[in-house]
């Protein structure tokens, strides 16, 4: 398929409002494809555009996670009204492709030839773009994001999106835009491509705020547009384990406003900085790269706890703090994540093991050879930082006998005892590992 193509396709020239009425039996007959929730199939890191070198590829493969997060910039494939140029994002997702990656891409943002997405035209220019990119990319595995944080002044009011500048992040001015364009573009992209998936949402922060503006927009109808998952940015919170209380919450407004309590959430962005930046945990700075460490781990797992399809690590390498990689660096979250990929590759969540404290978590996985192994850790008080985990003792029943191979976050290995079916392990907020059977 050529590079450049022209909008001159009928699906192009239709307008968005008679897509939608033409296409309505379609919006949730999507063959929506989500990764398996088998480890490491869905964890993903954040990549951007000038990080996305092949060196970079090649050791994002090398850490074993199945997913980039990259957005497509609008202005960077249609800089001529009507003509779309794919080749720079081709290369890219050739690359990936060769490494056995998949994207999740973030199409993205306004575009100086056009007025804002919220006017009538802008918002056709964006559909138009939208549904090219799902024609050009039929078939490749890229999830596609509609927007990145639309909630926010910063990325839907400063960018020139938004009709009025002046209007606060979280209103509902801001979801009747977003809703609009959802609205709008869902449809487009399934007629170009009927098996292509999308998400809606991006929305930044669970907080009140945040679940007002998703509030909004499931009232609105957003969730029958045609989307195939809902997008979320969990920040707002110290700690991974308080996801639990967050995806409830945004499932309940879901149902409340007549969606299925199953549709699909996927965390397309969360990082844990090193210093004050946003979603910063706190604690004891001189421990803040083990405290990365322990959240880059604990939130995956998490996600998998929590039923969440993709888990989007922000990010692979910059400047505020997040990085797994720093230059050539391997930062301490990066070794763990790559102790943790290593270690459950193969092997899927089969239940979490219940103790004493909603703060203890023993999540046991096996995989198709009949291999056992638990995860286990502790996390501080809800919405406390994590210098307040208190270490202590836990017994655990395994129903095995003998010593059991015990792993630390890094790698480090022990032994446990087995005595009575049981094994007791020093609960720390970093992950640790134990090998109940490593199966045929």
């Amino acid at each position: 398929m050529s590079s450049a193509i022209s909008v001159r396709h009928l699906f192009l020239l239709l307008k968005p409002a008679l897509l939608f009425v033409l296409l309505g039996s379609l919006t949730n007959a999507s063959a929506a494809s989500f990764p398996d929730p088998t480890i490491p199939d869905s964890f993903s890191v954040q990549l951007k555009g000038g990080n996305t070198t092949t060196e970079n590829l090649d050791m994002i493969k090398e850490l074993g996670v199945k997913y980039i997060r990259h957005a497509f910039y609008w202005e960077g494939i249609e800089k001529t009204p009507g003509v779309y140029d794919f080749t720079d994002f081709d290369l890219i997702v050739k690359e990936c492709k060769d490494r056995g990656l998949s994207i999740i891409g973030c199409i993205a943002f306004g575009n100086k030839l056009y007025p804002p997405v919220a006017t009538d035209q802008g918002r056709d220019a964006y559909v138009n773009y939208a549904a090219a990119l799902a024609a050009h990319y039929k078939g490749e595995p890229i999830i596609w994001e509609i927007w990145n944080e639309p909630n926010t002044r910063t990325f839907w009011s400063h960018l020139g999106t938004a009709t009025d500048k002046s209007v606060k992040g979280n209103s509902e001015k801001f979801a009747d835009e977003y809703v609009a364009l959802v609205n709008a573009v869902a449809p487009a992209m399934h007629a170009a491509d009927p098996n292509c998936t999308i998400l809606g949402g991006s929305v930044s922060g669970v907080w009140k705020d945040s679940y007002a503006w998703s509030d909004w927009c499931f009232q609105k109808g957003i969730l029958k547009s045609g989307i195939d998952g809902w997008s979320v940015h969990p920040y707002s919170t110290k700690n991974p384990e308080d996801y639990i209380e967050a995806y409830a919450t945004i499932r309940g407004l879901m149902t409340k406003n007549g969606g299925p309590d199953n549709f699909p959430i996927v965390n397309t962005e969360r990082g844990y900085p090193v210093g004050k930046a946003e979603g910063f945990a706190g604690g004891d700075p001189a421990l803040s790269k083990e405290y990365q460490a322990w959240h880059c781990v604990r939130q995956y797992l998490m996600d998998l706890v929590c039923g969440i399809k993709l888990t989007n690590w922000y990010e692979w390498s910059g400047t505020e703090g997040f990085s797994l990689v720093q230059g050539n660096e391997k930062t301490p979250a990066y070794n763990a994540a790559k102790f943790m990929i290593d270690t459950l590759k193969g092997y899927h969540l089969d239940q979490r093991i219940t103790l004493d404290s909603p703060r203890d978590f023993v999540l046991r996985f096996v995989n198709n050879s009949g291999g056992v192994k638990l995860v286990a850790w502790a996390a501080p008080p809800e919405g406390e930082s994590p210098d307040k985990i208190v270490t202590h003792d836990v017994t655990i029943p395994v129903q095995v006998t003998g010593p059991l191979d015990n792993f630390q976050i890094y790698g480090d290995k022990s032994t446990v005892t087995v005595a009575n079916g049981t094994v007791k392990l020093t609960l720390t907020g970093a992950p640790q590992y134990v090998t109940v059977s490593a199966g045929k």
